[in-house]
């Protein structure tokens, strides 16, 4: 199915939800998604001599490490007043000017839906060809990961996906992660999961979702 071109349009209710049916055919529930090594995620979207824009860098930036270390170029977009970043805006970077990589690490949650569809439309438009967005969001089916006052918008996996896709990407990959590893007590293990089906909630606190700009 050829994707859909963004816009300047908001993000309408009908734009959001009209992928939902494909994200779960291709990906099913989110018990169904891959658990991951986030690091090993971002790791693997970078190579020596891309260039990186940090989306939400934050002011201690804590990829840039990760993405220097890899030999790419890293350039960091925020709004934070007190950090320094190379960019406190998408309207500052030049419309010459493109990445091969750009990643929103635990961004989008606090945004709107429509702020977080214009920002991935700055974004789409900012991507080289074949171009990779990466972005972690909490996970909307964790019991707890939302409770922070500075998360406006929960992001379930298939909002999330429909969210990359109306913004023109292809979604090539979505997973989940956590900080602490499942237990591996039997016991405890069979009763995490017992209660994740029943309630239909996910140990996982977060997800990952990968997009690709197609030529």
């Amino acid at each position: 199915m050829p994707v859909a071109k963004a816009d300047a349009a908001e993000l309408s209710w009908n734009r959001l939800m009209r992928w939902r049916g494909e994200c779960h055919r291709r990906f099913g529930g989110v018990l169904d998604l891959p658990v991951c090594d986030v690091q090993a995620e971002i790791e693997g979207v970078l190579e020596p001599g891309i260039r990186v824009l940090d989306v939400g860098a934050g002011a201690h930036k804590p990829l840039k490490n990760t993405v220097t270390r890899s030999g790419a170029d890293y350039f960091a977009l925020d709004t934070d007043p007190d950090g320094e970043f190379d960019f406190r805006s998408f309207e500052e970077i030049s419309v010459q000017v493109s990445f091969h990589v750009v990643i929103a690490n635990q961004v989008l949650e606090h945004l709107s839906a429509g702020d977080a569809f214009m920002l991935l439309a700055s974004i789409h438009e900012h991507l080289s060809a074949n171009g990779v967005f990466l972005a972690t969001v909490p996970n909307a089916a964790h019991p707890v990961r939302q409770r922070d006052c500075t998360h406006i918008t929960a992001w379930p996996m298939n909002d999330l996906y429909s969210l990359v896709r109306s913004a023109g990407l292809e979604v090539s990959r979505m997973a989940r992660y956590n900080k602490k590893p499942l237990t591996r007590n039997p016991l405890k293990k069979w009763v995490v999961m017992a209660a994740c089906e029943a309630f239909r909630i996910d140990w996982c606190d977060s997800l990952l979702i990968v997009g690709r700009k197609e030529t």
